[in-house]
C-alpha cells in the first residue's frame, strides 16, 4: 500500500502535494474548530431554555397572583412554589394571556379542569394564526403523560409543537387551597427559534471567521507551496541535464541562503565534479564512475529516505526525518535541509494546530510564538489575528452583556422604587378621594342648613313686615288717642266753665235768697245744692282733667315709644331683608361649592383609577426589566466559557473604553425618579408634571 502511494504520489508535482497536504489540514482544523464550538454552543441552549422557561413561569405566576383569589407561594431561590386558589377564575376575555405575552415576550395559555370532559381544556391564550385567530390547544386528558408527570413532579419542563411550532413548553399546575386537586395549569411557551438564535449567530459568525481563514489559508498554502517547491522542478531539470553529462547548464538559486540555495549549490558541485569527472583519465574515471555508482547507491537511499519523509507529511505526521549519515557531507548537508523543511512545515502547522483547537475549546489565550519566514509568517499572522479578531469580539460581548446586566439591575432597582411610590401615591390619592367625598357631603349639608336658614330668615322678615304693619296701626291708633283726649280736654275745659257759671249762677242765686229772706230759703237751699253739685263737678271735672292731662302726656309718650318701635322694626325689617339676602347667597355659594368639590372628587377618582393603572404598569415594567435581566444574564453566561487573555482584558474592560455610559445612564434614570417622586410627596402633581417633563 505504502508503494503504491509512493507510486500515485511519485507521478503528481510536488507543488500540487504540498498544497494539498496543507489545504487539508486547514479544512480539517476549521471544521474541528466550528463543530466544537457548535457542541459546545447546543449544549448550553438546553440550560438558556430552561432559564428563560423559569424567568417566564416567575413573570406569568407575579402577573397572574395580581388577580383576585390566587395566590402565588415562592421558595427561598425565589421560583414558583405553588400556585393556589379556592375556585378557578372565569377568563371571558384573552387580557391576562396577552399581559403575560407582553411582559415575556413568549406565547402562555391557560387550561381550566373540566369534569365533563375529564380533561383540562384551554380557557385563554395569547397564541393567535396567520389570520390573527385564538389558536386552539388541544385538551390535556386525565392520566395522559403530561397529567402524571405533574401531580408526580409539579411543575413540568418539556418540549411541545404548537400551531406547527416547536416550543420549550412549562405547565405549572393551579391547585386548591385546601388540597391537592389540580384546578387548572398555567402554560408558557419559550420559542426554540428564539433559543437558538444566539446559536445560530455565533455559527453565522463563526463560519464567516472560518471561511475567511479557510480561504486565506488556501491562497497562502497555495502561494507557500509554489513559493517553496517551484525551484525543486527548476533543479531536478538541470541535475538531469548533468546526468546526460550536459555540464554547460547554468544552476539557478545558488544565491539563496535557504535550503533551496543549499540544494543548487549541492547540484553546483555536481556540475563542478562532472566536468572534472570528464577532464580526468580513464583510471580517475573508473575511480569516479565507482564513486558516483556509490554517490547513486546513497542517492538511492536518500530518495528512499525522502520518500518516507513525503509519505509520511501527506499521511499527516511530520514526526519522520531523513537520517543524515551519508559519507558524503554535501548529501547530509542536503538531508538535513530537507529535515529542517520538514521541521519547520511541522512546527508551524503543530502551532496552528494549537491555537485553532485552543479555539474550539474556547480558549481565545493562545497564539503561534514560533519565528517564520515567508509564507509561514503570512500564516503565523492570519492565524494570530484570527485569534486576536474573536478575542475582541468576546470582550466587546462580555463588555455589553455586563454593561447591560448592570443598566437593566439599576433600572429595576429604580423601577421598584418607583413602584413602592406609586403604590403609596395611589393610597394617598384614595385617602385624597375619601376625604374629598366626606368633605362634599359636609358642604352638601351645610348647603341645606343654609337653605333653610334662608327660609327661616324670609319667614322672619315676613313676621317683621307684619309686626311693622301692627305697630304702623297702634301709632295710628295713638295718635287718634291723642286726637281724643285733645276733645275730652276740651269738653273737660267746657264743663270747667260750666260749673264756674254754674257755681256763680248758685252764688248770685244764695244772694237772691239772702234778700228774699224766707220766702227765698227754699231757693237758697236749691241754690245750695246746686253750688254744692257744681263744686262736685268742678272737682270731678279738675281730676278728670288732670287724669285727661296724665293720659294725655302717657299716651304722647307711648306714641314717641310706638314710633321708635315702629323705627326699630323698620331697621330690623332691613337687617332681616339683608340677612335674608346673605343667607340666600351662602346658599347659592354652599351649592356652587359644593358642585365644584363634586367635580373635584370626579378628577381624584379618576386620578385614582389612573394612578392604580399606572401601578399596574409599573409591576409589568418591572417584569419585564426582570426577563431583559434574567437574558443578559443568560448571554453573560454563554460569553465567559471563552477564556480570554487577563492583561487584554483588563485593557479592554468597559471601563477604559467608555463602555460604562450605559451604567451612569441607567444611574442618571434613577435619580430622575427619585426626584419626580419625592417631588411628589412635597408639591403633588404639578411638581410631577414638571419633574417627569425631562424624560
Amino acid at each position: 500500500m505504502r508503494g503504491l502511494t509512493s507510486r500515485i504520489l511519485g507521478r503528481i508535482p510536488m507543488t500540487t502535494t504540498i498544497a494539498a497536504m496543507v489545504v487539508t489540514a486547514v479544512v480539517l482544523s476549521v471544521g474541528a474548530v466550528v463543530m466544537a464550538v457548535y457542541i459546545n454552543l447546543s449544549a448550553n441552549s438546553d440550560a438558556v431554555a430552561r432559564s428563560s422557561q423559569q424567568a417566564n413561569i416567575r413573570t406569568a405566576s407575579t402577573i397572574l397572583g395580581g388577580m383576585g383569589g390566587i395566590q402565588v407561594d415562592w421558595t427561598e431561590e425565589g421560583d414558583v412554589a405553588s400556585i393556589g386558589t379556592w375556585v378557578m377564575p372565569r377568563f371571558y376575555n384573552n387580557d391576562i394571556a396577552d399581559s403575560i405575552a407582553r411582559v415575556t415576550g413568549e406565547t402562555t395559555a391557560i387550561f381550566a379542569w373540566n369534569a365533563d370532559t375529564q380533561a383540562f381544556e384551554q380557557v385563554t391564550t395569547s397564541m393567535v394564526d396567520a389570520d390573527g385567530n385564538r389558536v386552539v390547544q388541544d385538551p390535556i386528558p386525565a392520566n395522559g403523560e403530561i397529567h402524571t408527570q405533574i401531580l408526580e413532579q409539579g411543575a413540568l419542563f418539556t418540549e411541545t409543537d404548537v400551531n406547527g411550532e416547536h416550543y420549550y413548553s412549562v405547565y405549572q399546575p393551579i391547585t386548591y387551597l385546601s388540597g391537592t386537586d389540580v384546578l387548572g395549569l398555567l402554560y408558557v411557551g419559550v420559542s426554540q427559534d428564539a433559543i437558538t438564535a444566539v446559536v445560530t449567530d455565533t455559527m453565522n459568525l463563526l463560519l464567516i471567521v472560518a471561511g475567511i481563514a479557510l480561504a486565506v489559508m488556501c491562497v497562502v498554502s497555495i502561494f507557500a507551496s509554489r513559493l517553496i517547491a517551484r525551484p525543486i522542478p527548476v533543479l531536478s531539470g538541470v541535475m538531469g541535464s548533468i546526468a546526460q553529462n550536459e555540464f554547460d547548464v547554468e544552476v539557478p538559486y545558488t544565491d539563496r541562503k535557504n535550503e533551496v540555495g543549499d540544494m543548487a549549490r549541492a547540484v553546483e558541485v555536481f556540475r563542478e565534479n562532472g566536468q572534472k569527472v570528464a577532464a580526468m583519465t580513464e583510471a580517475e574515471a573508473a575511480r569516479i564512475i565507482a564513486d558516483e555508482q556509490a554517490r547513486r547507491a546513497m542517492m538511492g537511499d536518500l530518495q528512499t529516505a525522502f520518500g518516507n519523509v513525503v509519505d509520511a507529511a501527506i499521511a499527516g505526521d511530520f514526526s519522520q526525518r531523513v537520517e543524515a549519515n551519508f559519507a558524503d557531507a554535501e548529501l547530509n548537508g542536503l538531508a538535513g535541509s530537507v529535515n529542517d523543511l520538514v521541521s519547520t512545515v511541522d512546527r508551524g502547522l503543530r502551532e496552528t494546530a494549537g491555537v485553532l483547537g485552543a479555539l474550539a475549546n474556547t480558549d481565545l489565550t493562545s497564539r503561534v510564538m514560533g519565528e517564520y519566514q515567508g509564507a509561514f509568517a503570512q500564516l503565523k499572522n492570519d492565524t494570530n489575528a484570527v485569534a486576536e479578531k474573536l478575542s475582541d469580539i468576546v470582550l466587546e460581548l462580555r463588555g455589553t452583556s455586563r454593561t447591560l446586566k448592570t443598566a437593566t439591575g439599576e433600572i429595576l432597582s429604580g423601577a421598584n422604587d418607583l413602584s413602592e411610590r406609586t403604590t403609596r401615591q395611589a393610597a394617598t390619592i384614595e385617602e385624597t378621594s375619601a376625604a374629598m367625598e366626606q368633605l362634599a357631603a359636609t358642604v352638601m349639608d351645610n348647603a341645606r342648613r343654609a337653605q333653610d336658614a334662608s327660609q327661616t330668615a324670609a319667614s322672619v322678615t315676613k313676621s317683621a313686615e307684619e309686626g311693622g304693619e301692627v305697630m304702623e296701626a297702634a301709632t295710628s291708633a295713638m295718635e287718634r288717642i291723642t286726637t281724643s283726649s285733645a276733645k275730652v280736654s276740651d269738653i273737660i275745659k267746657m264743663i270747667d266753665d260750666i260749673a264756674f257759671q254754674t257755681n256763680l249762677l248758685a252764688l248770685n242765686a244764695s244772694v237772691e235768697a239772702a234778700r228774699a229772706g224766707d220766702a227765698g230759703k227754699g231757693f237758697a237751699v236749691v241754690a245750695v245744692e246746686v253750688r254744692r253739685l257744681a263744686q262736685s263737678a268742678a272737682s270731678a271735672s279738675s281730676e278728670v282733667k288732670a287724669l285727661i292731662e296724665q293720659s294725655a302726656n302717657e299716651v304722647d309718650g307711648g306714641s314717641k315709644l310706638v314710633a321708635q318701635a315702629a323705627e326699630k322694626l323698620v331697621a330690623m325689617l332691613e337687617a332681616a331683608r339683608t340677612n335674608t339676602s346673605q343667607m340666600q347667597q351662602i346658599a347659592n355659594d354652599s351649592r356652587e361649592q359644593a358642585s365644584s368639590i363634586e367635580e373635584v372628587n370626579a378628577a381624584v377618582r379618576q386620578m385614582d383609577e389612573m394612578t392604580q393603572h399606572n401601578a399596574a404598569l409599573v409591576e409589568e415594567t418591572n417584569a419585564a426589566i426582570a426577563q431583559t435581566e434574567e437574558q443578559a444574564t443568560a448571554l453573560d453566561r454563554i460569553v465567559d466559557i471563552f477564556k480570554i487573555d487577563r492583561a487584554t482584558a483588563i485593557a479592554q474592560s468597559p471601563t477604559s473604553h467608555g463602555s460604562g455610559s450605559g451604567s451612569g445612564d441607567a444611574r442618571a434614570l434613577q435619580n430622575k425618579v427619585k426626584q419626580a417622586a419625592g417631588a411628589y410627596l412635597s408639591h403633588g402633581n404639578a411638581a410631577v408634571d414638571q419633574e417627569w417633563s425631562e424624560f
